[in-house]
Formats: C-alpha cells, structure tokens, sequence
C-alpha cells in the first residue's frame, strides 16, 4: 500500500514537473533560425517554415514560424505588410523591400521584454502621406534600426519607454520624425551636462542617433512628456552624427521636465553611452 502510495507521489510530482516545463517553453516561440518572404512567396508555406526555397509572403506569414531571435530574410523587393513583435528577431530587408503603411495604422510595432534586441535592416517604411499613420511603434526592447527609410508618415519612429539605436537610417517628410515618451538621460546641475553614465541602469527612454538625414520633416525629433530625474530635466536625444534640413522645427519638448535642447548643439552631440 505504502509503495502505490509513494509511486503515485512520484507520478504527480513528474506530471507537475513536466507541466511547469512546458508552460516556461510556451513563452519561447518555436520554429526555423532562419525563414524566407519573397514577392512571389505565398504564406501556405508557413507550415514548412518558409524555406528559401518555398518563402512566404508576409512577413505576418513568416514570424509565428521564426525561432525567437531568428532572422526573417527578404529575399526581393516587395510590400511585406505590417508586422507585430513581441521578442526577439531580426528583419533583414533587400533594396525595394517595404512596409507600405495604411491610414490609422502602423506598420511594424514591438513590444518585446527588455533586453530582447529587434534589428530592421534595409527596409522602407512608408504611409505615402495618409493620415494617422506610424512608422515603428516601439513599446519594449532594445531595437537597431539600419539602413532604412521611415518616410511621409505622422510619426517615422515612436519610443516609449525603451531604447532605440538609429543607424544611417533616413527620416524624410513626416509630420514628427521620432518621438519619445518616458525619462531620459539625466541632466546634471552640478557640471552642466547629461552625463551618459547615468543610463545604466536608468534612462528607461533613449534613442540614439548616428548618420542618416533628416529632410522635409514638420518636427524632427519630438519629446513628448519626458517628465524628470530627480527634479532635472532629461534628455531622450543623443547624436553623434546626422544631417537635417528642410524642417520647422528640429526639436521641442512637451510636459513637464523636458530639455527642449537641439541635438545638433555641441552639448547634445554626445559620444554613444555604453
């Protein structure tokens, strides 16, 4: 009797073990290292993880078949489709590849757990003018824009509450360029600086900028509600290197605790934090 007992003891404890392994691999999405969308694809092949050989179409088709932190690869030039994020991944774009973005909607939006890294590379995000329209939502992360285009949408690139590193990426003819929303790098009274070591473990919002241009934008680089740290203003820009032109206004803070700096001053072009 003592036996069945210690057996069927033994039983639920490897049914609850198993069970708990399971829910802890449902949070890791499944699938290929690497998946394939064309022109020419078709996202019937989701089921065989969109070889390069048989790609999808979308990348909507291909990322539920992506293993988290795998690369979604653009084999031609296309319209791709909006896509939601929410871990790791890589999209990894080609001449002509393309997000073309409809009124009252966003193209690519992120939402993943801070320290999973999203890079784009070599894509056009375009709203073509409608109304409403976003470019890349970012809402939780850590993304690397590269190589890309946000172009005539009302908001190119929106940060909250997460950083973004923007490389020579081109933000050309939107209504706001990027906006932020959150605290930023502290500024300190005391040497009359942001001081960049202050972002590790703090700093929630931070875009940082190097090459690209910034042309025909209504605002480039919007600080929305940036509040304070420790009763100082913050700062949620820093460049090292950039060109803008055609703009009316380069940079302006709403809210409260804002810094309303230019990042083109020398006191906001600031070497990277690490």
């Amino acid at each position: 009797m003592r036996a069945r007992m210690q057996m069927g003891k033994a039983l639920s404890v490897a049914a609850l073990t198993c069970g708990l392994a399971s829910a802890a691999n449902a949070a890791v999405r499944e699938g290929a290292v690497q998946t394939f969308i064309s022109g020419l694809g078709n996202d019937g092949n989701a089921s065989a993880n969109c070889p390069r050989t048989n790609p999808c179409r979308t990348l909507a088709g291909a990322y539920p078949v992506t293993q988290s932190g795998g690369d979604i690869i653009a084999l031609d030039p296309a319209d791709y489709g909006p896509l939601a994020i929410t871990g790791p991944l890589s999209i990894l774009g080609v001449q002509g590849g393309a997000v073309a973005v409809a009124s009252g909607t966003t193209g690519i939006t992120i939402n993943a757990r801070a320290g999973e890294k999203i890079i784009i590379r070599d894509l056009v995000i375009s709203g073509a003018g409608a109304p409403n329209t976003t470019g890349i939502q970012l809402k939780g992360g850590l993304l690397v824009l590269r190589n890309s285009t946000l172009k005539l949408l009302t908001t190119g690139l929106h940060v909250e509450n997460a950083h973004a590193d923007v490389l020579n990426t081109d933000i050309i003819g939107n209504t706001t360029g990027i906006e932020t929303n959150g605290v930023g790098v502290p500024y300190n009274t005391a040497i009359g600086l942001y001081l960049p070591t202050a972002c590790s473990p703090s700093c929630p919002t931070l875009v940082r900028i190097n090459g690209g241009n910034y042309t025909d934008n209504t605002t480039v680089f919007l600080e929305n509600n940036p509040t304070s740290s420790g009763g100082q203003p913050t700062q949620t820009f820093w460049s090292t290197n950039y060109f803008a032109t055609g703009y009316t206004t380069l940079e302006t803070s709403t809210g409260t605790g804002g810094s309303a700096g230019n990042p083109s001053s020398p006191a906001d072009v600031t070497p990277f934090p690490n």
